[in-house]
């Protein structure tokens, strides 16, 4: 799986509607990176008319993107850390998740508990008679009182142990994955979220620069809140899903997340 080059038929995949990739349309579900989060922040804040657009941004290495957006994120008063070494000048050389390393994660979020014995469809798992359903994005009136509230917040908890203790990280952000993919559903944007693995990359991203991952989070997920009031979604479910047993996994009791590389997809639980 690979978090670089993205293209613009990437967004209509997230979101299964004809919006286009720009700052204020669901940008950060784009955002592959701290600065291309900033990016979608700053457009939505009225500032960066400079900027390039968000496709042709992230074809730049991090200290490019990182100097692009000091100006405009000094006027509305949010500081760019820089990384913290130079970056060689091509996407080509940035971070990449192997299938190995994608399987792994997955088998984090299965918490051991296989898949081996289900039939998988595209719109459903069947395991042992229990079946799970593939879940899409939700219209704003289909909604729990409050989803898009202020008050409603991610709540991602902090980690406060060692990163180099592999086992207590890794139970954390298993607990945090869970919250993010629960509050995504509450805001009607379970057929748009970031896999486990990307989740992952996305920690190790903001913690090697001091960022306070939880409060990113937060941060991003004010934004999509405000996305999400003013701008349709479509409920269509895709027609085909290309799954791989192997990239699947169990989250909690009532969900199976599937990363199918350019897209995740969670299957709930129908009684």
């Amino acid at each position: 799986m690979r978090l670089s080059g993205i293209s613009a038929g990437v967004l209509w995949l997230l979101l299964m509607s004809p919006l286009t990739v720009n700052a204020g349309n669901f940008c950060l579900l784009l955002a592959e990176n701290y600065y291309e989060q900033l990016y979608c922040e700053i457009k939505a804040m009225g500032q960066g008319r400079r900027l390039p657009s968000f496709l042709d941004f992230q074809r730049n290495n991090e200290l490019t993107q990182a100097m692009l957006l000091k100006r405009p994120a000094a006027k509305v008063g949010v500081e760019v850390v820089l990384p913290k070494r130079e970056v060689a000048p091509s996407r080509e050389a940035a971070p990449k998740i192997t299938q190995t390393q994608t399987m792994l994660v997955n088998r984090e979020v299965d918490g051991g508990v296989a898949l081996r014995q289900c039939l998988f469809y595209a719109k459903n798992i069947q395991c042992d008679g229990d079946s799970y359903h593939l879940v899409g994005n939700q219209a704003n009136s289909k909604l729990a009182q409050g989803a898009l509230a202020s008050t409603n917040k991610m709540e991602i908890p902090d980690y406060m142990g060692l990163l180099s203790d592999q086992q207590a990280l890794s139970q954390y952000l298993t607990r945090a994955y869970r919250q993010y993919i629960g509050k995504m559903l509450e805001i009607g944007l379970g057929g748009s979220t970031f896999s486990y693995a990307k989740f992952d990359f996305l920690f190790h991203d903001v913690t090697t620069k001091g960022i306070d991952f939880s409060q990113r989070f937060e941060t991003m997920f004010r934004f999509l809140k405000q996305d999400k009031q003013n701008i349709a979604v479509s409920e269509t479910l895709p027609s085909s899903v290309p799954l791989v047993r192997e990239h699947c996994g169990r989250l909690g009791d009532s969900l199976v997340v599937c990363d199918g590389g350019r897209k995740n997809y969670l299957y709930r639980h129908i009684n």
